[in-house]
């Protein structure tokens, strides 16, 4: 029952989807020939035909107050009121008369997402007491264009393309201002012919209402069938029919249950990993001993054979112990060679991975700070 619930939830996510086709499919086949190749046919501008617009109120909204405030996600993404999260404000009597809606007002979302900016949806005057939010604005039109028809013509593909190139992006909204939305061109058909279009829209508005409200409906049905799941309650009736079967299927689980544990043995065998070789040939590294230089190979031999631990090249004293000390001063002497000639022998037999080069940590008995000095050892 529980996933019938959840099948007629998606099938009436479809039924709606397919009201957005049917208007767009209709819209298409009324007014689809004034988009030409060529430009717009009777081109007008949507300011032409607007008589007022009204930005909405900026109150702090809360959960209880004077006025259900709309704001920006009581329009759908599609085009349509969504009042099922409202928020409410305290209006004063003149922000109150100042944003009052009455049908056929064309509520025009102004700040969004650069995507979702300019969405709109016509009011079909709710009862209670209602007021929008700063990010809207009222649009009252003219007899000359309907809103049915223009709220088609911003929700089609050339409406959001227009609406999207009019948008000034600002950090992370975009805005499209009355006046941006004034300048745009869209044709404009014969009254006649919206009329037509617009007793079409209303009567899908009234179908989808239905669909709607048998949809909230099946919202409160969901939580109630867990409910009565949870408790026992929905499936009493069940149970006491198929009684003797549940009690047979108890009785091989408790059976199973009591069985005593099967007894697992594990043999564990070790095995001693066999005795490394460690004569075996190192061509490679043969190759390199003898690529060396004289020079080379005797500060090698000496740090590996004579000093037998690091050499901190970058400590003076220390370096300089490495140099002139008796253990290495006359294999360096019979080379001639100086302080920067060992070092470079030193990172030159490091690169070859003769020697390994290190950093050492020494703190700073003055800062206590630990400083990092480079390093060669064997």
């Amino acid at each position: 029952m529980l996933h019938a619930a959840a099948a007629l939830r998606q099938a009436k996510q479809r039924v709606l989807q397919g009201f957005d086709e049917v208007i767009q499919a209709q819209y298409r086949a009324q007014f689809g020939r004034y988009f030409t190749r060529q430009g717009l046919l009777n081109a007008t501008r949507i300011g032409e035909h607007v008589e007022s617009t009204q930005y909405g109120v900026s109150e702090a909204m809360a959960e209880a107050g004077s006025h259900a405030v709309l704001r920006m996600n009581s329009i759908t993404s599609s085009g349509w009121l969504d009042l099922s999260d409202l928020k409410y404000a305290d209006l004063s009597s003149q922000d109150a008369a100042a944003t009052t809606l009455q049908d056929g007002d064309l509520l025009f979302n102004r700040t969004n997402s650069r995507e979702l900016v300019g969405k709109c949806a016509i009011w079909r005057g709710e009862p209670g007491r209602y007021s929008f939010a700063s990010y809207l604005v009222r649009l009252r039109l003219k007899p000359t264009l309907l809103p049915e028809y223009l709220w088609a013509t911003l929700n089609s593909p050339y409406g959001k393309y227009r609406l999207f190139n009019a948008a000034k992006q600002a950090v992370s909204m975009a805005n499209v201002s009355p006046t941006d939305l004034a300048r745009i061109s869209i044709p404009l058909p014969p009254v006649e012919e919206q009329s037509l279009f617009a007793a079409f829209v209303r009567e899908v508005e009234r179908q989808r209402g239905q669909i709607s409200v048998s949809g909230a409906r099946m919202q409160t049905l969901q939580p109630a069938l867990i409910t009565e799941a949870l408790s026992g309650r929905l499936t009493a009736a069940w149970r006491e029919q198929h009684a003797q079967a549940l009690a047979e299927a108890a009785r091989e689980r408790d059976a199973r249950l009591g069985a005593p544990t099967p007894q697992v043995m594990v043999r564990i065998t070790e095995h001693a990993p066999a005795e490394r070789r460690t004569d075996l040939a190192r061509p490679r590294r043969q190759a390199l001993i003898e690529q060396l230089s004289s020079f080379q190979h005797a500060v090698w031999n000496t740090l590996r054979v004579e000093w037998r631990g690091a050499v901190l090249t970058d400590d003076p004293a220390a370096f300089e112990e490495f140099c002139t000390s008796p253990q290495t001063a006359w294999r360096q002497e019979g080379f001639a060679a100086g302080r920067e000639q060992v070092r470079r022998a030193l990172e030159q037999l490091a690169a070859m991975g003769l020697i390994r080069k290190m950093s050492l940590p020494r703190p700073d008995p003055n800062t206590g700070r630990t400083e990092y000095l480079t390093a060669f050892r064997p």
